[in-house]
């Protein structure tokens, strides 16, 4: 459904809905308010069980240890809002990365300063030469004060798939809970989330798997789901954890009942197809780009840190322009070149990201190579 004059390379913020996976959406929308009562207050839950189901078997879950949530800030906010209140007497931290997803950051900055909590982020410096780089700087970084790791699966600024599993089995071993960020993994990766080790896992399906906006799951380790409660409290506080997260009041919820429908579509292309394809022209990409804007890859060459998305360092003189200034790129690029591609600030530096779904053609990638060309040309 999207404007065929726009070469959109920007399907990791906020994905692109299939018009066959639309269309259910509206179906839902329009059953729902012939029979809002019926399907609401008396058959949601039944509804809503019954969408999860494919998920579950997706991803490996057991379907009583997610909840439905809007997107995966959501269900990070959730976890964060159930840890121990006040820690101010032995200094506990809440611990990331530099390379955490800003709306996530403000969430731990805020739980940290509101109940007496350290924060602090792990510095992991680009260029990274392979996982075990990256595992060793999070390992590294950890403390005896840490009580809560928040890591990436995918990274948002940089788009780089981060070690988890490894990272969690030393967390554990440590007894430091981990919370995942799997923001962009559902639907990029082949994904186990229970056997990653994680404590929680937070993710989005309005990304990858093509499902409406709105649609997003929080996985809880089962021996601390009595612990953690959706972010609006409503009937079924106290009776558990798939009770609590199976209604949290009058809302839309056609996103969550539309999700069968879009993993459906997804199915018929088939996922491993769908993945091997994006991530070779993620590969592809990355290469070519660094290549021909003469630009430092931060990640190895053989696509074993990528996914279906790369970022790359915009040229100088963008690199290092201030805010005011890349916002006017930002809106060149748009109005000027009809290019949806974000521009992302990292460590005080201005990257480009790509991503790589089924639709997006070399060509696209191309031309997007080109226009930063252009820009950086009119900009020295």
């Amino acid at each position: 459904m999207l404007r065929p004059d726009i070469t959109f390379l920007n399907h990791g913020s906020f994905g692109a809905v299939p018009r066959k996976v639309f269309e259910a959406q509206t179906q839902w929308r329009e059953r729902i308010e012939a029979e809002p009562v019926e399907l609401l207050g008396r058959r949601g839950v039944e509804l809503l069980d019954a969408a999860k189901q494919p998920l579950a078997q997706l991803l490996r879950m057991a379907p009583d240890d997610f909840g439905l949530v809007t997107n995966a800030t959501e269900g990070i906010n959730a976890v964060l809002r159930a840890l121990p209140r006040d820690r101010r007497d032995n200094g506990t931290e809440l611990l990331t990365t530099t390379h955490v997803y800003n709306a996530v950051r403000k969430a731990m900055q805020f739980v940290s300063e509101r109940d007496g909590w350290s924060y602090r982020e792990i510095d992991v410096p680009l260029p990274v030469s392979s996982a075990n780089d990256i595992a060793d700087h999070v390992i590294g970084g950890l403390s005896e004060r840490t009580r809560l790791l928040v890591i990436d699966h995918v990274t948002s600024p940089t788009a780089l798939i981060f070690p988890v599993k490894q990272i969690t089995a030393e967390c554990a071993r440590r007894g430091i809970d981990v919370l995942i960020d799997g923001a962009h993994a559902p639907g990029m990766l082949d994904l186990d989330v229970p056997a990653l080790g994680a404590t929680y896992y937070a993710g989005n399906l309005h990304k990858w798997c093509c499902a409406p906006k709105g649609s997003g799951f929080l996985w809880v380790r089962p021996d601390r789901q009595k612990d953690v409660h959706p972010l609006i409290i409503s009937h079924h506080l106290g009776e558990g954890f798939k009770a609590e997260f199976g209604w949290q009041g009058t809302r839309d919820v056609s996103a969550w009942l539309t999700i069968p429908a879009a993993l459906q579509f997804m199915a018929d292309l088939g996922w491993e197809t769908v993945r091997s394809h994006n991530h070779a022209l993620a590969m592809w990409a990355n290469v070519m780009i660094a290549a021909r804007l003469k630009l430092p890859n931060l990640s190895p060459l053989d696509g074993s840190l990528l996914g279906s998305m790369a970022s790359l360092p915009l040229p100088l003189p963008l690199h290092t322009m201030n805010e005011s200034q890349i916002i006017q790129v930002q809106r060149r690029l748009y109005d000027q070149y009809r290019l949806e591609m974000p521009l992302m600030l990292w460590q005080g530096k201005y990257y480009f990201r790509v991503s790589c779904p089924a639709y997006t053609t070399s060509q696209d990638l191309m031309r997007a190579a080109e226009v930063v060309e252009q820009i950086t040309k009119l900009s020295l």
